[in-house]
């Protein structure tokens, strides 16, 4: 039913086996603009339901055949009628069936005889309620399609550039292989553009991986692992270049983990590559592995500013350090740390950020044993 302005007037389902609250109840109600259905029992009740969904029922409580808890909860098995706020309607005033009708689902509970005013300010409410969840839903899944959308277009333009970057790598290779004709200044820039081509190599994987971890499509290939060789393999490929910093490894000859051995290892390497990020020159970088409980915990300390309190989790989080590299309180690309945490969790691990006394920071993750 539409009003003058052509505006749908919401609908009200009256459940009642009494004809005259019925009447009393759809003639205040359909003065009010409301489109009213009424109905005598539960089974009409649920056959209108199937038919045509209402905004908000009013539904007794003492009814025969099938009372109004059953009623309510035969709605609930019912995907079209699940989230449809119920009113109780009872001529009991007991705490006992108030707190039944709420404890089902109910979103409110009115005592007859009616008092007109209450009942009118009820449905109001509770109709402005579920306009403004719908509302709500309605912009999640906008926001959700454009979210896709954003992804699938920043996914595709990272792939393209991905391929065009292949080609910049191979050509430096290229000319690191003539490298001795070159002056120092020369090979100096050389090795830094070949760096940071397998930097921004490792921010274009760290994304498209991101994508495929929240969307479940990376498969997680689990077997036994050493984890304290796979860090010293990792390391030893940051052991030389602009990067190299004092890396010492605490940790048992042999510390062995059932995980995906290739994903781990990209988590060691970023970690790794945010403690030098982060270490002054010539500054220690310390890892320590230490098993026991049935897990085993890696750390990553570093000699740097810092991470302050406040986005120790947000640093975790997809592009969440936006803001934090905006007010210069600490850099990171904002896919690496997300990468970690999502590879970790997948594989029933925690990982987390401590502050250390007096700088830096201790980057840490813990995987079942």
């Amino acid at each position: 039913m539409k009003d003058d302005e052509g505006v749908v007037a919401p609908s009200v389902l009256i459940v009642d086996d009494t004809l005259e609250n019925l009447e009393l109840l759809a003639y205040l109600l359909g003065e009010e603009g409301y489109e009213v259905r009424p109905v005598t029992n539960g089974r009409q009740a649920l056959q209108a339901v199937e038919e045509d969904p209402p905004d908000l029922i009013l539904l007794d409580i003492n009814m025969p055949e099938m009372d109004g808890y059953e009623v309510y909860r035969r709605l609930r098995l019912n995907e079209r009628s699940r989230d449809l706020p119920v009113i109780f309607l009872t001529a009991m005033a007991d705490t006992v069936s108030k707190v039944r009708a709420f404890n089902m689902g109910g979103v409110d509970y009115i005592t007859k005889p009616f008092q007109l005013d209450e009942v009118l300010a009820r449905v109001r409410t509770h109709i402005t309620l579920k306009g403004a969840r719908s509302a709500l839903a309605q912009s999640y899944t906008r926001l959700r399609t454009l979210e896709k959308l954003r992804d699938d277009l920043v996914q595709m333009i990272v792939h393209d550039m991905g391929s065009q970057l292949v080609a910049v790598r191979i050509n430096l290779e290229n000319l690191k292989r003539q490298a001795s004709a070159l002056d120092k200044d020369s090979r100096d820039s050389l090795h830094d553009a070949a760096s940071s081509a397998e930097e921004l190599q490792r921010m274009i994987d760290d994304l498209l991986d991101v994508s495929r971890l929240e969307e479940g499509k990376m498969p997680v290939k689990s077997g036994a692992w050493d984890l304290t060789r796979m860090t010293r393999e990792v390391t030893t490929s940051f052991g030389t270049g602009e990067r190299a910093r004092q890396i010492e490894i605490v940790s048992p000859e042999a510390v062995n983990v059932t995980c995906d051995g290739a994903l781990i290892r990209r988590v060691l390497e970023n970690l790794l590559s945010n403690a030098i990020k982060h270490t002054p020159p010539g500054g220690p970088v310390r890892i320590s592995i230490a098993p026991g409980d049935g897990r085993v915990r890696f750390e990553v300390q570093d000699q740097g500013p810092g991470v302050p309190s406040t986005d120790r989790k947000k640093i975790f989080e997809k592009f969440g350090t936006v803001e934090s590299r905006r007010n210069r309180k600490y850099h990171s690309t904002g896919l690496g740390l997300a990468f970690c945490k999502l590879v970790i969790e997948a594989q029933g691990g925690t990982i987390g950020v401590d502050p250390r006394a007096p700088e830096g920071s201790t980057f840490w993750f813990e995987l079942p044993t």
